[in-house]
């Protein structure tokens, strides 16, 4: 069949490509998710060597391993990619209340071990509730930021006055309390303090996603910073004292203590910060190559808390680069969605699901290059656990379902408020 042309007055024979609609959305992401878990493939293999050995298994089992849960990551993101952001708003509430339950759940019957107050076992698998109540945590203040029915520019966070008298007697200072403070700060001082005592850094990064949200809302920066006063001058004390401030005592004491005297130490001796940065320095430009990294048998979890190291270590600091410019490219486009969005829920939510996945990534890489103390947090897409992995899937899904939505046109919001972006 002769193909047609435009000259001719005559329609064009459509490509087959273009009637290919399935899961139609951000292109760009999907193929950046893709590259992503075709590079943790190659890593986890490589810096499951230690695990390996320790439990008497091989590699190949924890590679397969990897695959099913790189299988079960790809089931979750087309399931949230299909939910509408209407179905989402709508189960925010209950999903939030369910994260917090499993939270608090896990403080009681969670595993024995270093994650005893983390993990909670369902069956077979072990998850740590406290990441759902992340992603929870944003999808509910994204749900109480759009239902406010004043200018967010105008609200308040905390009273105006240090008068405690007039906080009940005066009406202006009881509207701040109950409608603009409350609806905003409870949700995120709830979900701070329920993941307190298990996870310090955790804590740390909802608040700084969830006042990142409120400045992208609309909310004065003044209004956000008493905020960020008050937290340090009132919830950081009580951090060290109700969390796990032995833990984020001797991490933060290893991270400054000097380690110069090499002649009269092992290596077993130094901490892992410290072998992070060697494996750093190791690596190089091009890395060593492929399962030739000296500092996996080393690290205490070259496979999660430190696999950025490993990677420099193994490719080099070219290919790390690119990684970190992944995670930023996903980032941008996120922003891109956000400025599309004429919802301001769905807009709020793109963003929230966004710094999930940016904060964590620079917050592991942070650690492996010995910038923060260790933390424990994993790489988004890459490091080898089922429940970060399942639940950074959920985030990815959601964000490139929005964008399915946006691009159909079919991103309907419930009030006719837009997201108005601040970055």
């Amino acid at each position: 069949m002769a193909k047609t042309t435009k000259n001719s007055g005559e329609k064009q024979v459509p490509s087959i490509l273009d009637k290919i609609t399935l899961l139609p959305s951000d292109k760009v992401l999907g193929v950046i998710i893709a590259l992503l878990f075709a590079i943790s493939l190659i890593v986890v293999y490589s810096s499951s060597a230690q695990l390996a050995y320790r439990h008497g298994l091989s590699t190949e089992f924890y590679l397969r391993k990897h695959v099913i849960t790189l299988l079960g990551t790809a089931a979750i993101m087309v399931v949230a990619y299909l939910i509408p952001v209407k179905i989402v708003r709508w189960s925010a509430p209950l999903l939030y209340v369910i994260a917090i339950g499993l939270t608090i759940a896990a403080y009681f019957v969670g595993h024995e071990g270093e994650d005893a107050w983390r993990t909670l076992p369902i069956g077979p698998i072990k998850f740590q509730p406290s990441e759902i109540l992340k992603v929870a945590t944003v999808m509910f203040v994204a749900d109480r930021l759009s239902r406010l029915n004043i200018n967010l520019s105008n609200v308040h966070l905390l009273p105006t006055t240090f008068n405690v008298k007039r906080w009940w007697t005066d009406i202006k200072q009881r509207n701040i309390i109950f409608r603009e403070m409350l609806p905003i700060l409870l949700p995120i001082g709830l979900s701070c303090a329920i993941i307190l005592p298990a996870h310090n850094s955790s804590t740390l990064i909802i608040f700084i996603i969830t006042m990142i949200m409120l400045y992208v809302a609309g909310i004065k920066w003044k209004e956000i910073a008493k905020v960020v006063v008050v937290a340090a001058v009132v919830a950081m004390p009580i951090m060290f004292i109700f969390g796990r401030g032995d833990t984020a005592e001797g991490r933060v004491s290893r991270f400054f203590k000097s380690e110069v005297d090499y002649s009269k130490k092992t290596m077993d001796k130094y901490s892992d910060s410290f072998r992070s940065k060697m494996a750093v320095h190791n690596g190089g430009p091009l890395g060593v190559g492929a399962g030739h990294s000296v500092m996996r048998a080393r690290l205490t979890h070259p496979e999660s808390d430190y696999l950025f190291a490993l990677v420099v270590e193994e490719f080099g600091s070219i290919i790390a680069f690119i990684i970190i410019l992944l995670y930023l490219w996903i980032f941008f486009r996120s922003i891109r969605i956000f400025d599309n969005c004429q919802w301001l829920y769905a807009g709020l939510l793109v963003m929230g699901l966004a710094l999930i996945l940016l904060v964590h990534a620079f917050v592991h890489i942070s650690v492996s290059l010995g910038c923060i103390p260790e933390t424990g947090q994993n790489l988004p897409f890459l490091t080898n656990g089922r429940t970060s992995m399942w639940i950074m899937g959920g985030v990815m899904g959601l964000i490139l379902g929005i964008s399915r939505q946006v691009l159909r046109g079919t991103l309907v919001p419930s009030d006719r408020r837009s997201a108005q972006s601040k970055l």
